[in-house]
Parts: structure tokens; C-alpha cells; sequence
């Protein structure tokens, strides 16, 4: 029996980059799962670095966003360019 999956077309498959992508956001999802209240970005930020997760403001800010995009976290305007993110359960 022949698998067909590796016979798939070039397109379909996951690149290296994506899979680095997509770790750290399991990382940044995993994350804010293990938190016990609501934290802001930079605060998450601080957080991930501290546990040794090396990644720039802006490229933790992008993730954030597209978990808050795919309704995973959700996101709370507390004021002026205040926000909170938690995991939605």
C-alpha cells in the first residue's frame, strides 16, 4: 500500500518557517493559558522572555494579535491604549 501523503503537492506543505511560527504561537497561547489573571501585552512580554523565549516586541505583538483574531484571547480596552489579554476557555 502506497501512503499518499507523500506524494502531496508542494504547495500543501508546511515550511520550516512555518513551523517555527506556528511554535512560538503555541508558546504565546501556552503561555497566557498558565496565567491566573488577565496581563497586558508588555507585561506578557516580560513574562515570555523570562522563561527564556527570545522574541522581539513587535513579532510577540503580530501573534498576539492573529490569537486574538482567531478568538483564542481576548483582548480588553481598559482606558487609553490600555489592553488585557486572556485565554478564552
Amino acid at each position: 500500500m502506497i501512503n499518499q501523503s507523500q506524494f502531496r503537492s508542494s504547495k500543501s506543505r508546511i515550511t520550516k518557517q512555518q513551523e517555527e511560527y506556528n511554535r512560538i504561537t503555541d508558546q504565546i497561547l501556552s503561555y497566557i493559558k498558565n496565567l491566573t489573571e488577565e496581563e497586558d501585552a508588555e507585561t506578557l512580554w516580560f513574562g515570555m522572555r523570562a522563561v527564556g523565549h527570545e522574541l522581539s516586541i513587535s513579532s510577540f505583538n503580530s501573534k498576539l494579535k492573529k490569537l486574538v483574531e482567531a478568538d483564542l484571547v481576548e483582548k480588553r480596552s481598559a482606558g487609553y491604549n490600555k489592553h488585557f489579554y486572556r485565554f478564552i476557555k
